[in-house]
């Protein structure tokens, strides 16, 4: 049996040391689960675009992989530490296998998710819950075998809140069924309520009683210690209550219960800061390890600031008067939406900081070596820390604010960018370059852990070989009582100090510089999404005519004006007088209470996207001619969204630059070309060519899973052969995946906006509330719609946001499959979904891509008409089917305008289904036959066919006008 000797309980805890080589490689062995997945986590964020359900992924294995593995791990540590109690080596390969297991049954549970399978994600979450009941029994067999420990209730804690995980599992594994509104939103809830604030936030809590101070260098006195424990039991009882809101839907029972819980975390934060406050005060005998203390403080600052947010969510979120707040039914599937944007630092900010800081203290005094060795790795660790600590904060702070409307938020936004840049200017590229550098930091951890090792290896070999003999490093328990006690020697001196101070300010400064400069760089690559020309790019005194016309002098007045933009597609006023020489200042308010708007103006200046409710103030310069403003949301000009600027007193031939463009230019990302080219004049492509993209599987996809996540955007993609369309896809592509489903089957779909403009929604196999679920969805954000396929069908699914036309035609469309109940079986099935596209001949992007054509939408001249998003690509690679075999095509229609007659050449069809119901079944009395399957826009249906002679067929919209411009796909038929 290994002895263990702890500090009196006024210090900190100690590990014991009488066989330290053995004692390391228990923790190296036991460690390697946490560094696979920290490996694991890296390799994701790299490849999440490909990964589906990866923001869950991403979000558990932090929190699942890695904190919980790191909590065993750890918890034993302290559990030995402060219970005193003996553990036999034969107990290590035990508590390593069971980290193992832990291990394993977390990735069933990722796989099950992943892919969809329900039954298998259920056997996972079983299976680790039984790992942490298991550890949680081991904990307490322990408690039971210490003598009379003071710093129990920390253990204690420790079971508890091991066992909230295995509820926190069940009312996961329950969502990967896909339950439905309204229990969806509130499993949810819960779910996240009992495995954050209690799970982590418990064990967390109960950890900084000893490890807070220890890291300080300072003590904590027992009898505040065991005082301000009884913290721990409000917050359980506050969590408890928290739960049972969320699952009984009464918003005030789980409002007080979120009260309950802050309440008690507060009183043991401010207990934790005074412990900063003495720490400061005293004199030690070696520097305070920075990192681990600056990202454990950064960690509860972040723990109190999302509690507090939480908490205003959950207010605001009633759903009803106070009085009425449990009447309504999906008060928390709106919440639980919500609160997504509260994950970055719940789980950044919080928990992965937390955990960082403590490793970094824990595994360079658990590697031992005497006190230089210890304090040697500890400094390896530190290194760069203010950089570090400073870049990640900022960077999770703008991620985290830049998610809310608020006005608390956006000033706080505004204050941390020092004024450069509005959060509503946090586009998809500042995100990216932000996020690369934060991951940047969060991965020179595992660096300078190997540096860490060596260092701490040759201290130690350094000390030994100054000895001139091998010398026993001490015991981890001496190591662990310096570090908690208070030091008697001096500080450093003040010329030291104050070179240490400046590395220090050095280091914050670059980070922030570091941060912000990233930022301005992707509003530099998007100036579409940030309006940065709205500084101040208005015109000089003369130069807007470009013509040679007499120059306007400025007259040193300013004017400043009010423009609001309306939902009706309308700026008001549109119209605006202003005398010429004037300055021109316009404050944009966003009136539309679902869409993003901006203006921008001829001369380049713009006012960045505006969100609803928000304003923008655009500084046009001084006004020598007039000009025409437009709303740039693609689209939206087309509708109204126009605005002139009349110089008043202006020479003529003042006129606006723009004036002689056509009006129905979508402006989105595009150039104008010539500006008196015909707009109608069509874009065409030589079908004959081989497209550059591999043509898209077009045969039945198997069932969808419970879960679904689908992302908006806009990107360029290829609509013809040699021919780029400025596309707006679903999941990437022009015409978002094919949905098939098992009539009744109850599916979860989250919809993230990745775009840089607003989009949403609508599929017409659900039946739900279109204020509800399909509100606009603003970029960077996410919306949960629970489809159920209570209908048998081939349904339509698109972007409802207007102008719809621009959206269907860009792309945003997709097909929901649910096969009739009996439906026979067929020997293949394939899936041929039509469209129409209207692009613009005039305008392109620098790579040449067609921008969406608003004239050609109205005037109904489509350019191509094509099948599952490319004109002619089943031409180039056919379908293939043969004789005898039973073929199943199911059609649908996607529009935005064009109807569809699907008919075979060669073949007759014996099958007909429209809009739910069969119109021709193969033993018809009649021995009757069909030719074609004539659907409207947004109708669909399937026909089957047997061919009987081998050949090449041609499946066409037998509109021929429509096939002549893409709708066809060639059937190979072999024996």
């Amino acid at each position: 049996m290994a002895s263990a000797r702890t500090p009196s309980l006024d210090t900190q805890p100690s590990t014991p040391g009488p066989r330290p080589k053995r004692r390391a490689s228990w923790h190296r062995q036991a460690s390697r689960p946490i560094i696979w997945w920290m490996a694991a986590l890296l390799i994701s964020v790299g490849v999440h675009p490909v990964i589906p359900q990866y923001r869950w992924l991403l979000v558990h294995m932090v929190t699942l992989g890695l904190v919980t593995t790191s909590v065993m791990l750890w918890g034993q540590h302290f559990a030995e530490a402060l219970l005193k109690t003996r553990l036999a080596e034969e107990t290590r390969p035990t508590q390593v296998r069971r980290l193992w297991i832990h291990t394993g049954m977390i990735a069933v549970t990722m796989i099950g998710m992943v892919a969809g399978l329900p039954v298998v994600t259920v056997l996972g979450a079983v299976g680790v819950s039984a790992t942490v009941l298991w550890w949680a029994g081991f904990l307490i067999q322990q408690i039971r075998a210490a003598v009379a420990p003071r710093f129990a209730f920390v253990i204690r804690t420790y079971a508890t809140a091991a066992m909230l995980l295995p509820i926190g599992a069940a009312l996961g594994a329950v969502l990967a069924f896909s339950p439905g509104e309204p229990w969806q939103g509130r499993l949810l809830l819960a779910h996240q309520l009992v495995n954050i604030l209690g799970f982590l936030g418990l064990t967390a809590c109960a950890t900084l009683f000893t490890l807070w101070p220890t890291i300080l260098r300072t003590r904590m006195r027992l009898e505040r210690a065991q005082r301000t424990s009884a913290m721990l039991i409000v917050m359980l009882v506050g969590l408890l209550i928290a739960v049972g809101g969320a699952l009984m839907n009464n918003v005030l029972m789980g409002a007080a219960g979120l009260v309950l819980y802050l309440v008690g975390f507060l009183v043991i934060a401010s207990e934790l800061a005074r412990l900063a406050v003495q720490s400061a005060r005293q004199k030690h005998a070696a520097e305070v390890p920075l990192f681990p203390a600056l990202s454990m403080g950064a960690g509860i600052v972040w723990f109190a600031g999302t509690l507090v947010a939480l908490l205003v969510m959950w207010i605001s979120h009633t759903g009803a008067p106070v009085g009425e707040a449990a009447a309504s039914p999906l008060n928390f599937s709106l919440l639980a939406s919500t609160v997504k944007a509260l994950t970055v630092p719940f789980v950044v900010g919080f928990g992965l900081q937390l955990l960082l800081g403590a490793m970094s203290f824990l595994m360079p005094t658990i590697m031992g070596g005497g006190p230089r060795a210890v304090q040697a790795g500890l400094a390896e660790m530190s290194r760069l820390a203010v950089f570090r600590v400073v870049a990640l904060n900022l960077a999770i702070a703008l991620f985290a604010l830049s998610e809310s409307d608020a006005l608390l938020p956006r000033a706080l936004f505004l204050g941390l960018t020092f004024g450069t840049g509005a959060p509503e200017q946090f586009g998809s590229v500042s995100r990216i370059l932000v996020s690369l550098l934060a991951l940047l930091v969060l991965a020179s951890f595992i660096v300078l852990m190997k540096r860490m090792v060596r260092a701490s290896v040759r201290e130690r070999l350094q000390q030994r070989a100054d000895l001139g003999m091998p010398a026993a490093p001490p015991t981890q328990t001496g190591q662990l009582a310096q570090a908690g006690r208070p030091a008697e020697t001096a500080r450093p001196t003040d010329s030291a100090a104050t070179n240490l101070n400046r590395r220090h300010l050095t280091g914050a400064v670059l980070a922030v510089a570091s941060v912000l400069g990233l930022s301005a760089m992707g509003r530099a690559a998007d100036p579409a999404a940030t309006g940065s020309a709205a500084s101040g790019s208005g015109s000089s005194p003369g130069a807007g005519t470009g013509d040679g016309t007499a120059a306007v002098l400025p007259t040193g007045r300013t004017t400043s004006v009010t423009v609001r933009a309306k939902d009706t597609m309308r700026f008001d006023p549109d119209r605006i007088t202003v005398p010429a020489g004037d300055e021109l200042v316009i404050t944009v308010i966003n009136d539309d209470p679902t869409q993003i708007h901006d203006l921008v103006l001829d001369t380049g200046a713009a006012s960045g996207r505006i969100s609803a409710g928000q304003r923008a103030t655009l500084k046009a310069g001084v006004i020598d001619r007039s000009i025409t403003g437009w709303c740039s949301i693609v689209g939206h000009r087309s509708m109204g969204m126009e605005l002139q600027i009349v110089a008043d007193g202006a020479p003529s031939g003042t006129e606006s630059s723009s004036d002689s463009r056509t009006a129905g230019h979508s402006h989105h990302g595009a150039e104008p070309g010539d500006a008196g080219a015909d707009p109608l004049a069509r874009v065409t492509a030589d079908f004959g060519e081989v497209p550059s993209v591999t043509a898209r599987d077009p045969r039945m996809p198997e069932p969808v899973g419970p879960a679904l996540e689908i992302t908006a955007g806009e990107k360029e993609l290829e609509i013809a052969p040699g021919v780029m369309m400025q596309a707006m896809p679903f999941n990437g592509t022009v015409m978002g995946p094919v949905i098939r489903a098992d009539l009744g089957q109850e599916i979860a779909v989250t919809v993230t906006n990745r775009g840089a403009m607003e989009h949403s929604m609508d599929f017409h196999a659900g039946t739900v509330s279109p204020s509800v679920y399909m509100q606009g969805i603003k970029p960077g954000a996410s919306l949960h719609y629970p489809l159920t396929t209570d209908h048998a069908g081939i349904w339509l699914y698109h972007c409802s946001t207007m102008p719809m036309t621009h959206h269907l035609s860009g792309g945003m469309f997709g097909a929901v499959i649910v096969p009739p109940r009996g439906i026979a079986a067929a020997d293949r099935e394939y899936v041929l979904v039509q469209s129409d596209h209207y692009l613009s001949p005039t305008e392109k992007s620098g790579t040449g891509a067609h921008a969406i054509s608003a004239d050609k939408i109205h005037a109904e001249r489509p350019d191509f008409t094509v099948f599952n998003g490319h004109a002619t690509q089943y031409v180039h690679e056919p379908l293939t089917a043969k004789v005898g075999e039973r073929i199943r095509i199911w059609v649908l229609a996607a529009g935005p305008t064009r109807s569809l007659s699907f008919h075979v050449v060669g073949a007759v069809f014996d099958t007909v289904f429209k809009e739910g119901e069969y119109l021709l079944r193969p033993d018809n009395p009649n021995g009757g036959g069909a030719q074609a399957l004539d659907l409207s826009s947004a109708q669909g249906g399937f026909v089957e066919m047997v061919f009987r002679e081998p050949g090449t067929y041609t499946a066409v919209n037998h509109a021929f006008a429509d096939m002549e411009r893409g709708a066809r796909a060639l059937i190979t038929v072999t024996q």
